[in-house]
């Protein structure tokens, strides 16, 4: 019964293999395939199933390390000649099939002294002899102090803490998905390795059902959508920086138009703060001693006029400066410009602002990840008592946002202090304790991700979940008692004494490139009517009624609508054909007889063939779908 279709068992809240002893009155659950930890089982054994796979096939490679990540599981591989490309899937996969097939146990073996354990001996030779990467790794683990564990099956052994499902037989349903670069330890100085991703599932449908979305998400891929509809681009001249067209800055401004209209809405103040300060700014700020490995720096050279070949330092200028990779200390500046009042809070600072961050090129990926992007943030300045209130009216603010845009799966993660940070342990707990309170009240569910928050502050983050169930982190909230004091911003409060102000920073999109990329996604660039670049556009049957076309194009922009008209001499039906591979929401065709009675011929992207009617008529159609439209002006 249960026990068979068990996979593992949780034992006082720790995941373990079944065969595992039980300690004296342990609490135990089983595990089955209904089970989210139960599924990571699988994918972690499903790793150690191809590795033993691509060491059969590639036996001059070395193995690392292969976690399990959502929806799957990768394997980073050390090979100091050849590589692997999907062209070597189908016979890693055979060879995966027949290892299952055996059906061979998954057995633990705990190391006490790897000089002179049998099986850490066996376990070397097999992972290529002196496998450097895997000793770097059993090097930090007796550092720690911590217990060697290996796992194996058959004549396979790999280091790992495990568990694992009871035998390779589990393992019937596994695909490899993908291959791509990556660096030991994420360090570009080291070693270049491969990483081949796969995925795993209990059942064949399951694994027929997310393949089907793996293809449908290739199909929404931005970055060939991107290019296709002619939104954005990226060239080597500026690795990492987009490049947006002008149907992407139409899409661009929409976006950032409709949250400044919200923002206004809600008390926002607009500001506008440089985009390079001193370095010692960020000394002060703590991004120096925290962050300074994904800035920018720069300092200010001149020619010399005699010498022009010649570049030196300016010496009244000398002073070494840095791009902002975040608009916060700017806003503290202005904050600190003048004195505060807490009639004032909550004071609420919001900017469009363009921040830079070092990404190394192995993890760029489109808009999703670039070194340039701007954030739609915010900081609220607040006293201790609004810090609820604050946090509650965000929440729901974000929440609204993104309903907007048809995203209303929405989980919400508090982060917490994580090792590289700034403030006292009171400042942080009672940070923590702040947020956790808010969310409380609220009677908001949410995950708990220990030691993820900022180095300044803890903080609340929210993931969205696409048509495709594809989670991303976009919002987030973040509390911070720390910069505000090393800044000495200060209020005077009710009581006639000077206070230090909570900061809270927030921004709902994040960022508005890889928010614009979501959503390109999100609606397989089918956008609605009021988010189009280009809303409709106009067709005239023969170049006989070209006038007529321009002016109903026209009157539709001066209707306020993004209307388009193509005069060219293609054909009638080529015309129809373009606007519908533009994912357009509207084509009107005009020819004799809607010129004579001063009508159009509507065509639907999603309702097909509409027919005749008047352009009055047509616009008083469209009012509620274009309805979001006047959030952006």
């Amino acid at each position: 019964g249960l026990a068979k279709a068990a996979v593992a068992a949780r034992v006082d809240g720790q995941v373990v293999d079944l065969a595992r002893p039980l300690p004296d009155h342990a609490r135990v659950a089983l595990l089955t395939k209904k089970d989210p930890e139960a599924l990571e089982v699988l994918r972690h054994s499903a790793a150690h199933l191809m590795a033993d796979a691509i060491l059969r096939l590639f036996p001059q490679a070395e193995l690392t390390i292969g976690p399990v990540v959502e929806d799957g599981f990768y394997y980073d591989i050390h090979l100091p000649e050849g590589k692997i490309t999907p062209e070597d899937f189908p016979a890693i996969e055979r060879e995966m099939a027949r290892i299952a097939a055996e059906a061979v146990p998954f057995e633990r073996c705990e190391v006490a002294d790897p000089e002179r354990d049998e099986v850490f001996a066996r376990y070397r030779a097999i992972d290529g002899g002196h496998n450097k990467f895997k000793l770097e790794i059993v090097d930090d683990i007796r550092r720690r102090g911590e217990a060697l564990s290996f796992y194996r099956h058959g004549d396979f052994v790999d280091l790992c803490r495990g568990p694992h499902v009871p035998n390779t037989g589990w393992l019937k349903h596994v695909k490899l998905t993908s291959v791509s670069g990556a660096y030991w330890r994420a360090d570009a100085e080291r070693e270049q390795l491969v990483r081949v991703y796969g995925t795993a599932f209990f059942s064949k449908q399951d694994l027929e059902d997310h393949l089907a979305l793996l293809e449908e998400a290739k199909k929404r891929d931005h970055r060939v959508l991107g290019e296709q509809l002619d939104l954005f681009s990226f060239h080597e001249e500026a690795p990492g920086f987009p490049f947006f067209h002008p149907n992407g800055t139409v899409l661009f401004n929409l976006l950032t138009g409709m949250m400044r209209g919200l923002l206004r809405r809600r008390g926002y103040k607009e500001v506008k703060t440089p985009l390079v300060l001193s370095e010692k700014l960020w000394h002060t700020s703590g991004h120096y001693d925290n962050y300074m490995e994904n800035m920018f720096f720069t300092k200010l050279k001149l020619r010399d006029e005699k010498h022009p070949e010649v570049v030196h330092d300016n010496v009244e200028e000398e002073r070494p400066l840095a791009v902002k990779p975040m608009n916060c200390p700017g806003h503290l500046l202005v904050y600190r410009d003048r004195q505060h009042s807490h009639n004032e809070f909550p004071l609420r600072f919001s900017e469009m602002g363009l921040v830079h961050r070092r990404e190394l090129s192995g993890v760029r990926h489109g808009l999703f990840r670039v070194q340039a992007f701007t954030q739609d943030d915010a900081h609220h300045f607040c006293t201790p008592e609004q810090i609820e209130s604050e946090i509650t009216l965000l929440i729901d603010f974000f929440k609204q946002v993104y309903a907007i845009f048809d995203l209303h799966d929405v989980r919400i993660e508090l982060s917490t202090r994580p090792e590289k940070s700034i403030g006292s342990d009171e400042i942080w707990e009672r940070a923590e304790g702040a947020l956790r309170s808010a969310l409380g009240s609220s009677g908001i569910e949410y995950d708990l991700n220990e030691g993820d928050g900022a180095f300044y502050g803890p903080k609340i983050d929210f993931h969205i979940r696409d048509v495709l169930k594809r989670s991303w982190q976009c919002g987030t909230i973040q509390l911070d008692f720390s910069m505000p004091d090393r800044f000495g911003l200060g209020y005077i409060g009710a009581d006639g004494q000077r206070h230090t102000p909570v900061m809270i920073h927030r921004a709902c999109y994040g960022s508005v490139e890889r928010f614009l990329g979501i959503i390109i996604e999100n609606y397989a660039a089918r956008f609605p009517l009021w988010l189009a670049p280009v809303q409709v556009l106009v067709i005239p049957v023969s170049d006989k009624f070209s006038d007529y076309a321009a002016n109903v194009h026209e009157l539709l922009v001066d209707a306020g609508l993004r209307s388009e008209v193509n005069l060219s001499d293609d054909r009638v039906g080529y015309k129809i054909r373009q606007a519908s591979l533009r994912r357009l929401p509207y084509a009107i065709v005009v020819g004799e007889k809607e010129q004579a009675a001063g009508t159009i011929n509507l065509r639907s992207r999603d309702r097909g063939e509409v027919g005749e009617m008047t352009i009055e008529a047509f616009l008083e159609s469209i009012e509620d779908e274009n309805a979001p439209a006047a959030l952006a002006q």
